[in-house]
């Protein structure tokens, strides 16, 4: 509950800043302090539950409590005998960090320009901000409650699973570019067509979308601005385009065949 509360006073921010802080919808500013005050307070009694439920006293709030280790010897506790089992990391540090950054520039970029696009923010329309604030925070509760109720075994309701990329080392579901580089030439040659698509369809993409949000079509080679938009909007799509790896490597492993047919061995269809 508490951090669930404290999730919603940050939608309720992030609400307020979306409608660009009207005075009219100044109820998520004190909506915000009060979600705030109540998921710090309901965040400290569960602490202090799951310290009371570990046997923790007020005592141990003594800087200088009495020793209670035995003279006869220290009793070595299973646990900490335990070897200790690292695990290597899947990626570096560099990587998180680059990922991170781009997750964080390319949503920017989205919510700053793809808004403007929109007659909502404009509207400070309260039922829909209102809606918005309960709502996010509803979905994220009902999505933890539904995974506690499966791990617990109790059942619950699942929503259908997206694709995977890359199966596991048991051979699991899910598509890999391995799938794709069983066509050969032709598989290669059909990922690369499916990615020039995407780039092919992006800049007119942006374009519109800078057009929708200024009123003038970008002009990347005079204009720096414009420029700047259009590669910002690019990126913004590059890094959503990313969530789709697994139907741009169905849509390859589809194409595969008739590339094998009408383009790797043309020549040797017509010479038969």
């Amino acid at each position: 509950l508490g951090n669930i509360t404290l999730h919603a006073s940050g939608i309720a921010a992030c609400t307020y800043h979306f409608f660009y802080n009207p005075s009219s919808l100044q109820f998520l500013v004190t909506s915000q302090a009060g979600l705030t005050l109540l998921g710090n307070i309901t965040l400290a009694i569960a602490a202090y539950r799951i310290a009371i439920s570990n046997g923790w006293t007020f005592n141990e709030l003594n800087p200088f409590p009495a020793s209670s280790t035995s003279p006869k010897g220290i009793i070595v506790e299973t646990t900490s005998a335990t070897p200790l089992v690292l695990t290597e990391k899947k990626e570096t540090d560099a990587q998180l960090a680059a990922k991170l950054a781009s997750l964080t520039f390319g949503t920017a970029y989205i919510v700053k320009y793809g808004e403007l696009g929109l007659d909502l923010p404009f509207e400070q329309n309260g039922f829909i901000a209102t809606a918005v604030v309960a709502g996010i925070p509803a979905i994220t509760a009902y999505a933890f409650y539904n995974k506690s109720q499966l791990e617990s075994g109790e059942g619950g309701f699942t929503l259908p699973a997206l694709p995977t990329f890359g199966g596991g080392e048991e051979g699991g579901g899910g598509l890999s570019m391995a799938d794709v580089k069983k066509y050969g030439v032709s598989g290669t040659v059909a990922y690369i067509l499916t990615e020039l698509a995407f780039w092919a369809v992006a800049f007119p993409v942006a374009s519109t979308a800078l057009y929708q949000s200024s009123g003038h079509w970008p002009d990347v080679f005079n204009d720096p601005t414009d420029r700047t938009t259009v590669l910002g909007f690019i990126f913004a799509g590059a890094n959503v385009a990313r969530l789709l790896v697994p139907l741009r490597l169905g849509a390859a492993l589809a194409l595969a065949p008739w590339v094998d047919e009408n383009i790797i061995n043309r020549g040797e269809q017509g010479a038969n």
